[in-house]
């Protein structure tokens, strides 16, 4: 899978069209210059969004082996094959439910998607298609699914590919907040694998929750996954908290300081890199830049720099990781019947959550 940087991008739109405001036989050829270009998607809106963000309308029979692979509550996902002009590619049409009462959150979802495909680590979106009935999303298929399927394989890895893989994730998570957005559903289950050519590769994908930082929650609805994901999960293998059930005294659990149990031989630098992210009081926790630079030093700066001009800390933290032994635990992996990994609505509400703890508090 190759990253898109391919999209539909008639840079010198403006400029014609300054040059031909006046001319009407013009006008009619830029308008059938950008059915060409774009297709007819048959509804106004999305016309107008795929020529703002620069993407392709692909005519659905330009897809072949159409197959369902699941469903969510909001979404419908298919794989298919794209016959595309540079070669055939396996992507994703991504049908959402309720589309004629969703338009906005639809196109917000892409929206921001689009505005961070700058990162080699966001999964690629090209544009949308439609079915006889059903507009799609078209987007690169990862062929080893998420990265809580192959935490099993990963605990495995020494932790130079550790480090790599979490060097990926969190590069593509700070171009999200680079762009001043918020994924607001960022777990295991949204971060995907992809072998090609025997080459690794992880990707950020789902935007529906996206959000921009300043915009404000109206609603006190708690919505996602409840426990801690990756860098943790690296550790041990598992999702963290399987064993209990994914309610509203977990939440309180965490919230009264609750962690998850960290694997013996885990290099100190780590756990302290984790305790950091762990802090109660998010305003002490690192940014995503911030961590992105501890990963780097660790990866790559003792290799930019001469031994003599790396400092004591360094590379103590790299012969850390360098010592550590192959990740094996004891921890159970057999999750709780009522512990949940896809996001979902939960039955108490963050005002519930907090007045619960007032009380404890005041007790």
């Amino acid at each position: 899978m190759t990253h898109n940087n391919d999209r539909v991008a008639p840079r010198n739109l403006k400029l014609m069209i300054g040059l031909i405001l006046n001319n009407n036989h013009l006008v009619i050829f830029i308008k059938s210059y950008l059915n060409l270009e774009f297709g007819r998607s048959g509804n106004k809106i999305i016309d107008e969004f795929i020529i703002e963000k620069k993407l392709k309308w692909i005519s659905y029979n330009n897809f072949r082996n159409v197959e369902y692979l699941n469903e969510g509550e909001y979404s419908t996902i298919y794989k298919a094959i794209w016959l595309n002009n540079d070669g055939d590619r396996e992507v994703i049409l991504k049908c959402r439910n309720n589309f004629n009462e969703n338009l906005n959150e639809f196109l917000n979802e892409w929206k921001y998607h689009e505005s961070c495909l700058d990162s080699y680590d966001i999964i690629s979106f090209y544009g949308f298609t439609k079915s006889p009935d059903n507009y799609m999303a078209v987007m690169d298929y990862a062929n080893k699914g998420n990265l809580r399927e192959n935490l099993p394989k990963i605990i495995k890895n020494d932790w130079k590919q550790k480090l790599y893989m979490l060097h990926e994730i969190i590069s593509g998570l700070n171009t999200i907040h680079n762009q001043n957005l918020i994924h607001c559903d960022f777990h295991d289950g949204n971060i995907l694998n992809h072998n090609d050519d025997n080459k690794e590769k992880i990707y950020i994908c789902d935007f529906r929750l996206c959000q921009p930082v300043k915009s404000s929650l109206k609603k006190n609805d708690i919505y996602g996954v409840i426990p801690f994901m990756a860098p943790e999960e690296f550790t041990s293998g598992v999702p963290p908290f399987n064993n209990r059930a994914h309610d509203l005294q977990i939440s309180l659990s965490i919230c009264k300081g609750k962690r998850p149990e960290i694997i013996e031989n885990t290099p100190q630098c780590y756990v302290d890199l984790m305790n950091k992210c762990w802090n109660e009081d998010p305003l002490k926790r690192p940014s995503s830049k911030e961590v992105l630079n501890i990963i780097i030093k660790w990866i790559f700066l003792p290799y930019r720099k001469k031994a003599e001009d790396i400092d004591a800390e360094l590379k103590c933290n790299v012969m850390e990781f360098i010592s550590a032994p192959i990740g094996h635990n004891n921890l159970t992996t057999k999750s709780h019947p009522q512990a949940y990994y896809k996001s979902r609505f939960h039955n108490f509400t963050s005002k519930e959550l907090n007045k619960i703890l007032e009380s404890e508090d005041s007790q």
